[in-house]
């Protein structure tokens, strides 16, 4: 049994009765076999990442309509970030109507025991199942404690001490990553013209960018985060600037682009995944004129030259440390 088919035991046993469920608040929703058990007009899932909330969208699924003032159901899908998923499990609970029902789902690498052990502090857990290194643990709604209610604060943007606004849940939700930090000085006067900046998280390069590069017309500021993306929005005050919830690696622009800046993600589970940086150049490419230029910052362990390569008729690296390395690609194979 897959992780996310373990959401469907307390139904399948009968230990949540699915004709009881009415309306369903779905937090941090993803593909998922159990969904087929409920009413589809039931269901309303919420979902921050772009290519997931597409997913589910293609597959039928309103992912926009206005929520009701209560539900008489809820589910969480945990996420990597404590603070995020603490804050998820107490919205959904306080949407919940009296004696509602909390159903929380997650697999043991993204914390899942930590967040039981924290709810259980806070109210009575109905019960418990383990599955596919996971479990998935109910309640019904009481009262709610002060504590909970705490836990919400996390879902709203809040400055760190670079004065930075982030939010639990993004990339490098605390301190401005180093690489990004690392490829900022090799980027002052040498943008003009359109660009972008591809995976844009809260904004900080595309900050440094707007500030040390006065001959920029636009920068599009793409980020398949939305929770980042208002971030950004709050961060970058810049009338250059237009922001885009989207997936990096489908992006399309009016014209070709002069240039683009990238930090990309190289994974989007726990386990690094290269090829998804390497996506990233590859869209890159196809987004710049035959003489733009591609600045970007990576892990210095990552395998990335092969698809500059295919990519770019001329690759330099301008900086490298024990950490990362900063590139410069010029001229795109296209």
């Amino acid at each position: 049994m897959s992780p996310i088919d373990r959401l469907s035991l307390p139904f399948t046993n009968g230990a949540i009765d699915v004709a009881d469920m009415g309306a369903t608040l779905v937090l941090r929703a993803r593909p998922c076999p159990a969904y087929g058990l409920f009413q589809r007009e039931n269901l309303y899932c919420r979902q921050a990442f772009y290519p997931t909330c597409q997913q589910l969208a293609q597959a039928g699924f309103d992912m926009d309509r206005p929520l009701p003032e209560q539900f008489t159901h809820a589910i969480v899908h945990i996420t990597r970030a404590r603070n995020e998923t603490r804050a998820l499990i107490a919205k959904a609970y306080c949407a919940l109507a009296p004696n509602g029902v909390l159903i929380v789902d997650g697999d043991k690498t993204d914390g899942i025991e930590s967040h039981l052990k924290a709810v259980k502090k806070l109210l009575p857990v109905t019960a418990t199942l383990s599955k596919a290194h996971g479990k998935v643990f109910w309640l019904s709604k009481t009262e709610t404690p002060a504590a909970l209610t705490d836990w919400l604060g996390a879902l709203e943007p809040r400055r760190i001490a670079d004065g930075f606004y982030t939010r639990a849940g993004v990339f490098s939700a605390d301190k401005i990553d180093k690489g990004s930090a690392q490829l900022v000085p090799f980027l002052a006067g040498k943008l003009k013209g359109n660009g972008a900046d591809l995976g844009a998280g809260w904004g900080y390069l595309s900050k440094q960018v707007l500030a040390s590069n006065p001959a920029i017309d636009t920068l599009e500021l793409v980020e398949a985060d939305r929770h980042a993306l208002d971030c950004a929005r709050l961060n970058v005050d810049d009338p250059r600037t237009g922001f885009y919830w989207a997936d990096a690696l489908n992006h399309t622009t009016k014209a070709p682009l002069d240039f683009v800046v990238m930090n990309p993600p190289f994974h989007e589970t726990r386990k690094a995944d290269p090829a998804l940086g390497q996506r990233f150049i590859a869209a890159a490419a196809k987004l710049l004129k035959p003489t733009g230029s591609l600045y970007m910052v990576a892990n210095r362990q990552l395998a990335y030259e092969a698809a500059l390569a295919e990519n770019f008729r001329n690759v330099e690296r301008l900086d490298q440390s024990s950490q990362f390395k900063c590139i410069w690609a010029r001229k795109p194979k296209h």
